[in-house]
């Protein structure tokens, strides 16, 4: 089956920090923080405050939570992936999987 993801650059929460829109299927799922002094990507919540102890450590890759989902684990290894690929805050992903 078929499905698409993109994430959307909302808005810098501080100096650190860059808060992500999240959708699968053009559906929002989730808001993603970014927070390069944390070296982690967090659920959000709209205002981005991170929600939750889910994280993804960037200097490692390595996820941190006891139920990590499905959906945080997709969106949050492909924004680490470009961050790392473009050493700046990405505007804009968007991937098809066909």
């Amino acid at each position: 089956m078929a499905f698409s993801l993109r994430l959307t650059f909302v808005r810098a929460v501080s100096s650190t920090a860059s808060l992500f829109r999240a959708e699968v299927d053009d559906e929002v799922v989730l808001h993603l923080l970014l927070d390069r002094g944390a070296d982690s990507v967090r659920p959000a919540d709209e205002d981005g405050r991170p929600v939750g102890a889910r994280r993804l450590d960037l200097r490692d890759g390595t996820f941190h939570s006891v139920n990590a989902d499905d959906d945080f684990v997709l969106l949050a290894s492909h924004l680490a992936a470009q961050w790392c690929k473009q050493g700046s805050t990405p505007r804009e992903i968007r991937k098809y999987f066909g």
